[in-house]
């Protein structure tokens, strides 16, 4: 029990990965590839099992809109405000915070909310409808910040080829049964793969310039804990809903950094270290996750017992 437990903790993961990038560094030009492929595994595997009713949209309209608002409205502006910051001293990395900021949100929003108690089904409803408009949103805001740096069409190979792919692959696989703590396994093994290319790549910029790491780390602990802490005051002194608004929480802190760091390592392999506030934030989302789970199930808890819900195909 005690194995699988840790096995399961993306904590471990995350730890053992940073060890392992620091020791054995960038693996050279296969990185690209590899990042790719892992990626896309990642995210078949999040997407798994995933399904619901056509109604439910409607229903669920407003708070949908509203996610959409916390993930391409809250998160991105102040992704870019805090980027902004590195624009001076290094601008090579306002790419990554330009790709972080253009990325929809992370599949783990689901994970977040059912965790949190919040309302899963909106937030599945929220996530699919936010990943379908970043097919064209994603390409349109790195065109706006980072202009002709990266093109817009292949921005967009690489969002279909990531977003795309992974939602059209789950058609067939959504009504397949698959143990939940293998599945999570599998995504933690992907996740530290991913951890151990990207650091590694940018191993001798976090060796060589601590002094910027820990500017990065403390930028994105602002985007995440100070929104999210703001956000939780704001909500609840308003009487809002309490299962939306952590999921508002969550959408509003948690961006794709994956699919971020993935994006800088192929489409700006000639600037290394565009890649490390993705990378970054990557570690202090889940550093936020692991924090914050209990805090908000101790300062605003729950009604009641979480509903089990279920997710019948549409």
């Amino acid at each position: 029990m005690a194995l699988m437990n840790a096995l399961t903790d993306i904590r471990y993961w995350v730890a053992a990965a940073i060890v392992v990038a620091l020791a054995v560094g960038s693996l050279g030009e296969i990185v690209s590839n590899l990042v790719i492929l892992v990626l896309m595994l990642q995210m078949i595997a999040a997407m798994q099992g995933l399904s619901f009713h056509r109604k439910d949209f409607k229903a669920d309209a407003k708070p949908i809109l509203l996610s959409f608002v916390s993930c391409f409205g809250i998160c991105t502006a102040m992704t870019l405000a805090v980027g902004a910051l590195f624009i001076p001293g290094n601008g090579n990395l306002w790419y990554g915070w330009v790709m972080l900021a253009a990325v929809p949100s992370g599949v783990s929003v689901i994970t977040l909310s059912l965790m949190m108690r919040g309302n899963r089904v909106m937030s599945v409803l929220a996530l699919t409808v936010i990943y379908l408009i970043a097919l064209g949103l994603t390409p349109l805001i790195t065109t706006v910040f980072i202009g002709d740096a990266v093109s817009p069409l292949e921005i967009f190979k690489y969002v279909l080829l990531f977003i795309a792919v992974p939602l059209l692959v789950n058609i067939p696989l959504k009504k397949v049964k698959v143990n939940r703590d293998a599945k999570v396994i599998f995504i933690n093994i992907m996740m530290f793969l991913l951890m151990v290319f990207s650091v590694g790549s940018n191993r001798d910029f976090i060796l060589g310039e601590p002094d910027v790491v820990v500017l990065i780390l403390a930028a994105c602990a602002v985007r995440t804990f100070g929104v999210s802490l703001v956000m939780m005051h704001v909500l609840r002194k308003k009487g809002a809903d309490r299962d939306n608004s952590v999921v508002y929480m969550g959408f509003a802190v948690w961006k794709n950094s994956g699919l971020a760091t993935t994006m800088c390592l192929v489409l700006l392999s000639g600037i290394p270290e565009a890649s490390l506030p993705c990378v970054l934030s990557l570690l202090m989302e889940s550093v936020w996750f692991a924090v914050m789970t209990g805090y908000v199930r101790k300062r605003w808890p729950p009604a009641g017992d979480v509903q089990e819900e279920v997710l019948a195909s549409g």
